[in-house]
């Protein structure tokens, strides 16, 4: 249920996956002398239809792996086993196609029916590592692969390479650009870093603009849990293509908190909704006076996505209003907990890229000290005070690595779907029953060892 914050849009008609959007102010007033307050601007899906439950969705994968000479050795070894660890959770009815590159690309396994993960462990003690690194032709060999998928299915490349392309096309804007035009034709891009040097900046931007998800790990055993949340994910995605636009009123001027994705008609682009889920992000709303006793008109919400077989929703919109009091009366006023919550954990991610560009010029000092100022900051919430003793852990032992967790940690952080009744975090939740996309990691690069029991994708 919507807390008293919050106002509920009532969308103009109920199809199966209409969402809610829910507004919820830091206060539910405004100083008559003007302020500054956040807004959680929550997207919420309908909880599970039962029949789909036990249906799930039928999956269509092309696992792309990246053989060339700067994968040889333990990148590639564990890069094909989490081929054939994705291979044995597939059900009979999804299908798999397996494309391997180096200079040249090749189709190992053409899209097919997982009646039989057998053949592709024949497929995968094949593969050798030797020459350049031709990413995008092997991605664009998995895209094709996938093409002209039927309504209602999920259609995914999942990459899984170092990112160190040097053959065909390296740029990595026009690779991006390349994954969201083969987004709106309905498939969508996952990338898995995979070893100590690869690249995460491209790897990140193919997912982004892909539309699909980023891990990586050093081993796949690291893994593990990533390939758990993403079929957990694929298999309850309900919404795709969840762009929000504000208008906001006469005094009012919007600012958007943490790693926003800004289209350039200037909406925002949410993270694909799944059913009993919701996604979010943060606005910082600068209000300037206003007149005692009057409600005021702040913000207008309106929210377009379409369905995993291309039809569109009914646009759903919404207004928020707020009574306008004195400053005494606004000032002894708390703050919503959830807002303040999750304003923190947007202003985290944000922060700790500093830390990236400390940490890649070689300035120790200067991340001890900033590490020490995140911890003031920010160490009264149990899950960044987490992190944050992981980070520190981390940036003494392996400096490379921690730049990598920093990044992931805050590209999760920032497009992280969640509960819609969301319990306090207490500990690593790795291991918890539900959905794995909806468990808060301390460490994004890690994961259960293999054997031990979590969420199954089938």
């Amino acid at each position: 249920m919507p807390t008293s914050n919050e106002l509920v849009a009532t969308p103009v008609t109920t199809p199966v996956a209409q969402p809610t959007v829910l507004l919820a102010p830091s206060k539910s007033v405004v100083s008559s002398q003007g302020c500054v307050m956040e807004v959680l601007v929550r997207v919420q899906a309908l909880d599970w239809p039962e029949g789909l439950i036990q249906r799930g969705t039928h999956k269509r994968l092309a696992l792309v792996v990246d053989r060339s000479g700067s994968m040889h050795g333990d990148p590639l070894t564990e890069a094909l086993a989490c081929v054939v660890h994705i291979a044995e959770r597939l059900t009979p009815t999804d299908q798999m196609a397996l494309v391997v590159y180096d200079a040249k690309v090749d189709t190992l396994l053409p899209l097919c029916s997982m009646g039989a993960p057998k053949t592709v462990a024949d497929a995968v003690a094949q593969v050798q590592s030797g020459g350049t690194t031709n990413l995008f032709g092997g991605w664009e060999g998995g895209a094709f692969q996938l093409e002209g998928g039927s309504a209602g299915s999920i259609s995914r490349v999942i990459l899984l390479s170092d990112g160190q392309a040097n053959e065909g096309l390296c740029d990595e804007e026009a690779i991006a650009r390349h994954c969201g035009q083969w987004l709106a034709k309905g498939v969508s891009t996952t990338t898995v870093g995979l070893g100590r040097g690869f690249n995460e900046n491209l790897m990140s931007a193919m997912a982004r603009a892909g539309g699909g998800q980023q891990y990586y790990g050093q081993t796949a055993a690291d893994l593990f849990d990533s390939f758990d949340e993403e079929f957990s994910l694929l298999q309850a995605l309900c919404l795709r293509g969840l762009d929000v636009r504000f208008v906001p009123a006469a005094g009012v001027i919007i600012e958007p908190v943490g790693l926003v994705r800004k289209s350039a008609d200037g909406s925002f682009r949410l993270s694909d909704l799944a059913w009993g889920a919701e996604a979010w992000m943060v606005l910082r709303l600068h209000i300037s006076p206003g007149s005692l006793g009057a409600v005021r008109d702040l913000l207008a919400v309106s929210l377009s996505a379409h369905t995993l077989q291309g039809e569109s929703i009914a646009p759903v919109t919404s207004m928020l209003s707020l009574p306008v009091v004195s400053e005494a009366e606004h000032v002894a006023l708390p703050l919503d907990e959830l807002v303040q919550r999750r304003t923190l954990e947007l202003e985290f991610a944000q922060a700790s890229q500093e830390l990236r560009d400390l940490i890649k010029d070689g300035d120790l000092d200067a991340v001890v000290r900033l590490m020490a100022k995140l911890k003031r900051r920010f160490g009264h919430h149990p899950w960044l005070a987490d992190k944050l003793e992981h980070m520190q852990v981390l940036s003494e032992r392996d400096a490379e690595m921690f730049s990598k967790e920093v990044y992931f940690s805050a590209m999760k952080m920032s497009t992280r779907l969640s509960a819609k009744q969301e319990m306090h975090y207490s500990m690593d939740e790795t291991l918890n029953a539900g959905p794995a996309f909806l468990r808060k990691k301390v460490e994004e690069g890690k994961g259960r060892v293999r054997g031990v029991a979590g969420n199954g994708a089938k």
